[in-house]
């Protein structure tokens, strides 16, 4: 892609050992042992250049190894880390050649350089703190160097912004702290001529900060529309223009007097919304999509459970922004509804109302249905079209996506994995993992045609599967012991990493035989 994609992984993964009869020989199969599970944190990419493995020393509580693995999947160095017991592996980013991997605790920060060839090369420390929500982010610059924010200082109030260069030391250094409250720094994108930093100030609101990519000096600093405080940012990314665009969702502000009464099943006030900002970080364009008039009846079209309504909290997870061909661009996401006690459709939809206790009463089993869903914009932010593209297995998730970003970033219900472009000239194909009546499937699906949506015409009830086959692009990886209907804990163990193009790796971790599996294997439907 010629710029960076959001989110293009979700989250680190891991394998079985056992896999179903079904599953093709695979061109690379590898099985690593003696992973304990007590030590074992996930394998992850870096950016798809090369993977590695975060693993503590047996009854040492300080001592870790980082072990990195080539694209062939065979193990190319090991380091040791002496870190202490509260810290936590945070970013981690491909710089040219190198790995930057960034390490925190409450008080401090550590970033470690590691060579092609897998081994350290330097390491820095950093006065890093650690404040609920604010993230650390790692963007190399495509030079050799690279930018690093942070949030500092003991009252856990400010952040920094800094450029490295390929010694680790810093070109250029900024400080922020808000005269009241705290800043969080909540999203962190660069071009090759500006920073931006997207802040949450608990006494103002959000703010987007610009920064000059070679100086570090601040361009501009401004309230994120300060007339409609309702915004709220889920996503950045920089456009193929390089320009920043930030997405997300607001709320009419307008108040009538005494009370506002919305009819039952209709869609919030509000919607969606895409703010562009040039280099100078001063607005380029902002453009609304209301829910009532221009998502929810879109949202609704391939539902048989109506309405599919979106709700205040975004039924639309944002994963990914690509280029149309031919101008424009296109965000490609999830879209949810979220079934409880209270739905006239929960029942049908296969929720349980099981019995309360201490006297609570009723209790529910909430349930999350999805769909992927595709909106084209113009260069302006415009929307042009909106499709909703029914997946061929719903996945049946008990738990909300809630209680905080983290919670929402890292929600196990959503099934994107990455993105697949075997034609420039189309709209690239989403790879995602998906699971239904105790399969696992890895599934392609063509974001820029219709044809397919005709091939899945199950409901949005827990009817009998479709059985896999070639032209639906799904490949089934193994099977799973639990009813989908129950917590599907199991399924945290298995992921799904980019590798070559057109291939992935499927990755198993086995806590009973203490093994991950490894497999390089084919994007079904390709």
């Amino acid at each position: 892609m010629p710029f960076p994609l959001f989110r293009q992984v979700l989250c680190a993964g891991t394998f079985l050992l056992s896999l179903a009869a079904s599953v093709p020989v695979a061109a690379q199969d590898v099985t690593i042992s003696d992973l304990g599970a007590a030590y074992y944190s996930g394998f992850k990419t870096v950016d798809g250049q090369f993977y590695y493995m975060l693993r503590q020393e047996r009854n040492v509580y300080d001592l870790f190894h980082l072990e990195i693995y080539g694209r062939d999947l065979q193990k190319k160095s090991s380091t040791d880390l002496r870190l202490g017991r509260n810290w936590y592996q945070g970013a981690a980013r491909a710089v040219g050649d190198n790995g930057i991997f960034y390490f925190f605790t409450g008080k401090e920060g550590l970033l470690v350089q590691v060579n092609a060839a897998g081994q350290k090369t330097k390491e820095v420390r950093v006065p890093a703190s650690d404040v609920y929500g604010s993230v650390v982010s790692i963007k190399a610059t495509g030079d050799g160097d690279f930018y690093l924010t942070y949030p500092i200082d003991a009252d856990k109030k400010g952040y920094v912004v800094a450029r490295y260069g390929p010694d680790l030391t810093a070109k250029w250094q900024k400080e922020f702290a808000p005269e009241k409250g705290k800043y969080r720094v909540r999203y962190f994108e660069a071009t090759p001529a500006a920073v931006y930093t997207v802040l949450d100030n608990s006494k103002a609101g959000w703010e987007v900060s610009c920064l000059d990519a070679a100086t570090g000096t601040e361009k501009s600093r401004q309230e994120l529309q300060p007339a409609a405080s309702g915004f709220e940012p889920t996503m950045t990314a920089v456009d193929p223009a390089g320009q920043l665009l930030v997405a997300g969702t607001y709320r009419d502000q307008q108040k009538t007097a005494f009370v506002s009464i919305e009819k039952p099943g209709t869609p919030p006030p509000g919607g969606l919304f895409v703010l562009g900002l040039g280099p100078d970080g001063k607005q380029a364009f902002v453009s609304r999509m209301s829910y009532a008039a221009d998502l929810a009846g879109k949202l609704n079209t391939r539902s048989t459970i109506q309405p599919f309504t979106v709700g205040e909290v975004p039924a639309l997870k944002l994963h990914a922004l690509v280029p149309r061909p031919g101008g424009g661009y296109a965000f490609i996401g999830e879209t949810y509804k979220v079934f409880s006690f209270t739905d006239p459709q929960y029942e049908a939809a296969g929720g349980v109302r099981a019995p309360g206790t201490g006297g609570a009463g009723p209790g529910p089993q909430r349930r999350n249905i999805l769909d992927f869903v595709v909106l084209e914009l113009s260069a302006q932010g415009q929307l042009q079209s909106l499709r909703r593209i029914p997946k061929p297995y719903k996945i049946y998730h008990n738990h909300n996506a809630g209680g905080g970003p983290k919670e929402f970033e890292n929600e196990t219900a959503f099934a994107y994995r990455f993105l697949y472009q075997p034609d420039p000239a189309k709209l690239p194909e989403v790879v995602f993992l998906n699971w239904h009546q105790n399969l696992l499937y890895v599934n392609s699906l063509k974001t820029g045609t219709d044809t397919r949506d005709n091939l899945f015409t199950r409901r949005y009830l827990d009817q009998p599967a479709v059985p896999g086959a070639a032209d639906r692009g799904e490949l089934t990886v193994r099977d799973f012991s639990n009813d989908i209907s129950k917590p599907p804990a199991e399924l945290f163990y298995d992921e799904i990493l980019p590798h070559a193009p057109g291939k992935f790796v499927y990755s198993h971790y086995e806590p009973s035989q203490s093994s991950l599996r490894l497999q390089v294997l084919d994007v079904p439907g390709k």
